[in-house]
């Protein structure tokens, strides 16, 4: 499949996801349906919180990613994408995938998953900080405004030119 989008990945970083998404599901699938540790710290009573909150952060985080998707892989020209859900955010796809494995996490209350998503997010973060390093440099003060104007995680109302 060829490269899509306008900045580099970092060479790791397809890989390493793959290895974190199978972490991830071995030890939240074992602690949540397996050992139970993080279920059995709450009573059922719990879980009519966690589910609705877990499933909430998990559309959030496919809508994220979907809609991302949909505007980087139809980009034609090297440019600063700020429209849609890059005007929210500045790294809607790895949100999205942050936010489903959230999801998952809180749904079940699962501790041991919640340790792996710290680590997840961190691995997102500096492969986020990899790719905005390279978009500058290609891209130079287009790509700094957009930054000044969009959080990196924390998405916000669009803001208009």
């Amino acid at each position: 499949m060829p490269r899509q989008g306008v900045g580099a990945e970092h060479p790791l970083n397809d890989r390493a996801q793959i290895v974190f998404l199978l972490v991830f599901f071995i030890v939240w699938v074992v602690d949540s349906f397996v050992l139970r540790y993080g279920l059995s710290l709450t009573g059922l009573t719990a879980l009519f919180a966690t589910v609705p909150l877990g499933a909430a952060l998990f559309v959030i985080g496919v809508y994220f990613v979907r809609k991302s998707e949909e505007v980087v892989f139809s980009q034609k020209e090297a440019k600063v994408i700020d429209t849609g859900v890059y005007g929210q955010v500045r790294h809607p796809m790895y949100l999205g995938g942050i936010l489903v494995l959230l999801g998952l996490t809180v749904s079940t209350l699962s501790i041991l998953s919640f340790a792996v998503w710290i680590a997840f997010f961190i691995f997102m973060d500096r492969m986020a900080a990899f790719e905005e390093k390279d978009l500058t440099n290609k891209l130079g003060q287009q790509y700094v405004d957009y930054r000044k104007k969009v959080h990196k995680w924390i998405p916000t109302k669009p803001q208009h030119a």
